[in-house]
């Protein structure tokens, strides 16, 4: 069973999530809603935001908000996308436990988000097993997806090691855990642990955070300089 037999209908998710929707646009190619992002915009209460319930996809032409109907449904309730997955999965009856066996024999670029390849600038990492069937050539391009992925995730993690590290010397832990938390969010990714992980190892710091700390103390004094201008 492919996700997309199971994901559910854009526009019934939106009115079932409480959105406020522009009724006549029911039957629409485009349903119109009141963006749930706008805030004190001067869009807050227009139906700005359209859902194409045959694409499934979203966009506010107010905020820019846009993406698919994974994106959509982890926007609005603010939980990881592969809870989300797995909990639509368990309602259309999937095994969980054969799906990770099956998932523990693919190449971890194969496991990539379409979200997470356009972040490194790959639109489909299945492209290569639908045209060739060279296993080695198939293998080669994986490698290759997997180690732009984790050099990305690489710089992703240093950057927010350093945001934490400059959060806490301003007395501004939590701004600096919510940070990572969003960020999280946006890679796909947990980066909590990782990150908060290296900050308490000191000396022994992953390959990934070393020179954060003097990258930190550089913008620090950079932003010192700068105040008493």
């Amino acid at each position: 069973m492919s996700t997309a037999s199971y994901l559910p209908d854009i526009v019934e998710y939106a009115v079932s999530a409480g959105l406020q929707v522009r009724s006549n646009t029911l039957n629409k190619e485009q349903t119109e809603f009141c963006c749930p992002w706008c805030g004190e915009s001067l869009s807050k209460g227009k139906y700005k935001l359209s859902l194409n319930r045959l694409k499934g996809v979203y966009k506010c032409f107010t905020c820019a908000e846009h993406g698919g109907i994974l994106d959509f449904i982890q926007k609005i309730e603010n939980r990881p996308r592969e809870e989300i997955l797995n909990g639509l999965r368990q309602k259309n009856g999937v095994n969980l436990a054969k799906l990770q066996k099956r998932r523990n024999k693919k190449h971890p670029a194969e496991l990539l988000s379409a979200t997470q390849l356009k972040l490194i600038g790959f639109l489909d990492n299945r492209t290569p097993q639908k045209k060739v069937r060279d296993k080695n050539y198939i293998k080669k391009i994986n490698d290759w997806i997997w180690a732009e992925w984790l050099q990305y995730l690489d710089s992703k993690k240093r950057d927010a090691l350093v945001h934490l590290i400059l959060c806490i010397e301003n007395n501004q832990f939590q701004q600096g855990i919510e940070h990572l938390e969003n960020l999280s969010k946006e890679l796909d990714h947990n980066l909590v642990d990782e990150v908060l992980e290296a900050y308490g190892s000191g000396n022994q710091s992953p390959t990934w955070a070393e020179g954060v700390n003097n990258i930190s103390r550089g913008l620090k004094e950079v932003y010192q300089s700068s105040l008493r201008q």
